[in-house]
């Protein structure tokens, strides 16, 4: 069995694919023994990939470009769960619409990551703009996401992850925009690993993928499974919670899990336009297609998907 450190920025459902890879056995399938470290937040993560601590972790395709430009990096997606905004935006008691969101204060953790730039997605949609049409509040990461990001007193409307878009009406905000509706690019939940890592280790890579790859596809189209998935490690136990979490991350997900060129090229466009990354990053320097090409030829996807047995039943 290869070991392989792989960095953890959470617990939430966008990890999914890496917690039902280990539920699953579907790295000891490929001769891996995974070691899961927690870190707070994908840039922490994302450090540690960079710098050699992990060689794999979970990520988005904004928050990437932003490690690799910090750090100096070489990461890359190798493959993507999700590949459009997955975020939805909930708002205080007396917000009753999109439109009552203009001019309202939005709670953000963090200047320009992720969150911030599906709103100026959603925002450039609207025919909004963030300047004249609303307040980003940073909120900090020195306490729960939700309570720094659901404070009233503070903020009007935040970007919630699911499950957080389903405990957030538990606390007295409701949702009022979905942007997984805006049908835009964007890498959103990702298998991630460095250049370097890859050149030097290409047969763990393509293992690491093909774990990946079997783990989303059974989180998406077996319910039972992603259900216990999502309970087990999450740390959510409410049903009512856990339930709406899986079919929203079972619609977003996709069976092809090539990483996100559209994606990646939409996230440097928006980070480069608010001043984050000082060029457009190719997304050819932050995306590897190589792993789940070669996935690809060997027919790994037609027996995935059972095209192969469909085929024979129909012969």
């Amino acid at each position: 069995m290869d070991k392989i450190k792989i960095a953890m920025p959470h617990r939430g459902a966008g990890v999914a694919p890496v917690f039902a890879a280990l539920e699953g056995g579907y790295y000891r399938e490929q001769g891996l023994e995974p070691e899961l470290v927690p870190y707070q937040g994908h840039s922490n993560s994302l450090k540690a990939l960079i710098t050699g601590e992990a060689h794999f972790t979970n990520a988005v395709g904004a928050e990437l470009l932003l490690a690799n430009q910090r750090l100096q990096g070489d990461a890359v997606v190798i493959a993507s769960a999700i590949a459009c905004s997955a975020q939805q935006v909930a708002a205080r008691r007396g917000i009753t619409s999109r439109d009552e969101l203009r001019g309202k204060r939005w709670g953000v953790l963090a200047r320009n990551d992720a969150d911030e730039c599906a709103i100026i997605m959603a925002f450039d949609r609207w025919g909004w703009s963030i300047g004249r049409d609303a307040e980003i509040v940073v909120v900090g990461t020195d306490g729960a996401r939700l309570d720094l990001l659901l404070d009233d007193s503070r903020v009007d409307a935040a970007i919630m992850h699911a499950p957080e878009t389903f405990q957030a009406p538990k606390r007295g905000y409701h949702v009022v925009a979905d942007f997984g509706q805006l049908d835009v690019s964007f890498q959103n939940s990702c298998a991630a690993s460095t250049r370097g890592f890859l050149a030097a280790h290409p047969d763990i890579g393509l293992r690491y993928v093909r774990a990946f790859c079997s783990a989303v596809h059974r989180f998406r189209s077996d319910a039972a499974f992603g259900i216990h998935v999502l309970r087990k490690y999450s740390g959510e136990t409410d049903m009512d919670v856990l339930r709406p979490t899986w079919v929203m991350f079972a619609r977003y997900m996709s069976d092809m899990m090539f990483p996100s060129v559209e994606g990646v090229r939409n996230a440097s466009a928006i980070l480069h336009r608010v001043g984050a990354l000082p060029r457009l990053v190719p997304p050819e320097e932050a995306v590897d297609l190589g792993p789940v090409a070669a996935l690809e030829r060997e027919g790994f996807f037609d027996r995935l998907m059972g095209a192969a047995d469909a085929a024979r039943q129909l012969a």
